[in-house]
């Protein structure tokens, strides 16, 4: 008798499920957005299971006030039921995002098809042309695999924030830090991440070059195997140089790996407000431009002291910069609030104060073992 309960459950439960065949399914894995004429131009790049043709993506491209009905109009373009569990990467393009794009990407999230570990970018050109551009370049065959594997592993490598729906949804309601999104541009063929754009609160406000973007990480998310390029001028550590390469040269250049980092920041002072910042790095001098003298304690030590000095002017002038946009992509505004309490904090008031927001920056930086030296 139990037996045959579960026989009658079993084709009950699965008449209620609707088939999904592979074979009749567009599997989106990139969605793209642009302000065109007041109207929300939406376009997507679609997986196509066939295996005659292994890499058989198609874009379709539609007009309408919401990314709903985007997505309905994109349906009556395209020969296979579209579906969002496989989207990887949705691109905004940067005048739309100037706007403000919280209602697209809150509607992303309310999507119960869509993961929470879907990534978000901005687009330098439209978006439209980002996706156009990849379906006929040779290096991307599929803009939502590309752009996902791009992204994982630069976040892997310590070289990126990670850009997830819930991570940008974390800041954006978040009283007092604004999200970051990776910039995306075509160039030489394919697509690249040339920068890091800064919101303040939804809307793109300005960027920062990638190399900044190393700061932003160093203060938000401790590095466990970074890396990173910095250049000294040669003044500094001359008396080390055993012979110079190029003696016309006034900057030195080196490359550290294994870089791993310790940050602690603290309120100082209310009224100003004023910050103060300790970062511990520990790293490889992996690479460097002259004949330096690294068998000479002193010579590491001025070199640690060097190092440390021009990342605290480093860091100082991003913070100034993403202060001057009015985005405050570290989070001050929740120290601040933990300090004066949640009930005397207001966003829009923080918002005044971050302007007159002073950083006391000290980074000690420690040369575990040298490298290969060039």
């Amino acid at each position: 008798m139990i037996k045959v309960i579960w026989i009658c459950l079993f084709f009950i439960l699965s008449g209620c499920v609707t088939p999904k065949q592979l074979e009749e399914l567009g599997l989106v894995t990139a969605v793209g957005y642009d302000n065109e004429d007041g109207m929300l131009k939406g376009s997507i790049i679609y997986y196509e299971f066939d295996p005659l043709h292994p890499n058989n993506t198609k874009m379709v491209t539609s007009l309408a006030h919401t990314s709903k009905g985007v997505r309905q109009k994109e349906n009556l373009a395209s020969s296979r039921r579209l579906v969002s569990g496989q989207l990887r990467v949705a691109i905004y393009g940067e005048e739309l995002a100037k706007g403000g794009i919280i209602s697209i990407i809150d509607t992303l999230s309310r999507d119960s098809e869509v993961g929470t570990m879907s990534y978000l970018a901005v687009s330098k050109p439209q978006a439209y042309d980002l996706l156009q551009l990849s379906q006929e370049s040779e290096d991307v065959t599929n803009a939502g695999t590309f752009l996902y594997d791009m992204i994982t592993q630069n976040v892997e490598a310590d070289s990126l924030l990670s850009p997830t729906l819930h991570e940008f949804m974390q800041c954006y309601y978040s009283e007092g830090r604004d999200p970051v999104l990776p910039l995306l541009n075509f160039k030489d063929g394919t697509i690249i991440i040339e920068g890091i754009s800064l919101f303040q609160e939804d809307k793109v406000v300005g960027q920062i070059d990638s190399s900044d973007s190393f700061y932003l990480k160093l203060l938000l998310d401790p590095f466990e195997a970074g890396s990173t390029e910095v250049i000294l001028p040669k003044e500094k550590v001359k008396e080390f140089i055993l012979s110079s390469n190029n003696k016309q040269e006034e900057s030195v250049y080196l490359s550290l790996d294994h870089l791993r980092s310790d940050t602690d920041i603290k309120l100082q002072d209310k009224q100003t407000p004023s910050f103060s910042i300790t970062i511990k790095i520990k790293t490889r001098m992996q690479e460097i431009s002259e004949n330096y003298d690294l068998g000479n304690p002193e010579a590491i030590k001025r070199m640690e002291e060097t190092i440390g000095k021009d990342m605290e002017g480093q860091l100082i002038e991003v913070l100034n910069k993403s202060k001057e946009m009015g985005a405050d992509p570290i989070g001050f505004g929740n120290y601040y609030r933990a300090e004066v309490g949640y009930d005397s904090f207001s966003k829009e008031e923080w918002r005044e104060h971050y302007q007159n927001a002073e950083f006391k920056v000290k980074i000690d930086v420690e040369i575990l073992r040298t490298g290969v030296m060039d």
